[in-house]
């Protein structure tokens, strides 16, 4: 007779069941190598990926690599931002292609959504519809592979930091496997973030229309509040994408373990607080980001402003531009070169707060 399993997913069990169900659950991504399984004729539970063959030796215990003494250590600022440079330059094939697959969709939105174009009191033309069905189609995909990317980046920077190879297609199926997980994280955080910004900027602009000095403190409160809570929910998500793929945890558990790794340390000098050293990392990014989108944009800004010798005729070539039916040439080169910008430089920071996880579990 086969033997049989039980698997708990979140505080319940199922089973028991035939390694046949159970491979039919790993390849609908309903069971990963994290799970706890025991045989039904044991008491003891270990990770389903100790059950011989189910997942083959390719897929790592995550937690086999955050552990590990030569990731889990101390390291300088500067030995965290080599490091990082390091792993990037190692797998970056694998980084374009996980960000690829967030990059053409997004840039497939943006291209869509130039093209729609609602002028009041006249009928919708044909070529808005089409723009307005594709747009939605690529948001659509876009809210769909971005925890797989999430996640296939998390996995990708720690099978190149412990020096691993591994293959694509591998951290693409671990990818899809936690899809569940990741997404479910992803709504919670994301949806903090957009909740505590939207909402006093509601009440900022409700509040700006009222002539009172009383009511312009209150927005100024408000705003204050804002920045406020946004810095809170910074620290205290800092970790989440690598506690839910990395450290395998769930929900919860992943969101207490990256509230307490981004507060660790806190006898230790600020610049060696992964609290801080997260914030530079991420502002140090931000400022590479910003110069270099500046640095493309430069060149068709100059020559759109070719012949333009005051502010009014600069003026009414942006409005020209912003009333413009559809895109020309320029705009599109533009967006087009944009995208592949970010694309290149998206993976950085993800694989530089994995190095970061890295040495906040060290310490």
């Amino acid at each position: 007779m086969a033997e049989e399993w039980f698997v708990r997913v979140q505080e319940k069990e199922y089973g028991p069941v035939d390694v046949e169900t159970l491979r039919e659950w790993q390849s609908e991504g309903r069971l990963i190598p994290e799970n706890p399984v025991r045989a039904a004729s044991e008491v003891d539970w270990m990770t389903a990926r100790e059950i011989p063959g189910l997942f083959g030796g390719a897929d790592l215990c995550a937690k086999e690599i955050v552990e590990s003494p030569e990731l889990a250590q101390r390291r300088s600022f500067a030995g965290i931002v080599a490091e990082t440079c390091r792993i990037y330059a190692r797998g970056f094939l694998q980084f374009s292609a996980l960000a690829l697959l967030v990059g053409i969709p997004l840039l497939g939105f943006q291209l869509s959504f130039a093209y729609i174009h609602y002028v009041e009191g006249e009928p919708v033309s044909a070529t808005t519809r089409i723009a307005s069905v594709l747009a939605i189609l690529f948001a659509a995909a876009v809210l769909v592979s971005w925890p797989i990317f999430v996640a296939g980046l998390q996995f990708a920077a720690g099978e190149n930091a412990a020096g691993r190879p591994a293959r694509l297609g591998e951290i693409l199926r671990r990818a899809v496997n936690h899809w569940p997980r990741v997404a479910r994280l992803s709504l919670l955080v994301y949806g903090s973030y957009i909740f505590w910004t939207a909402l006093p900027l509601l009440l900022i602009l409700t509040l700006a229309g009222v002539p009172s000095v009383w009511l312009i403190l209150l927005a100024l409160l408000l705003l204050a509040f804002q920045v406020y809570m946004a810095g809170r929910l910074f620290v205290n998500f800092m970790f989440w994408q690598q506690s839910s793929t990395l450290g395998g945890l769930e929900g919860a558990a992943a969101l207490v373990e990256s509230r307490e790794l981004a507060r660790s340390r806190r006898d230790a000098p600020r610049f060696q607080r992964p609290l801080w050293r997260g914030a530079i990392l991420a502002s140090i990014w931000l400022v590479i980001l910003l110069l270099f989108s500046a640095a493309l944009e430069m060149p068709f800004v100059a020559v759109r402003l070719q012949g333009i010798t005051n502010f009014e005729q600069a003026y009414a070539t942006m409005m020209q531009l912003a009333q413009a039916p559809t895109p020309d040439a320029m705009a599109i080169a533009s967006t087009v070169l944009s995208s592949l910008l970010h694309t290149i430089l998206r993976p950085l920071l993800g694989i530089a707060f994995v190095v970061l996880y890295f040495d906040a579990k060290g310490g």
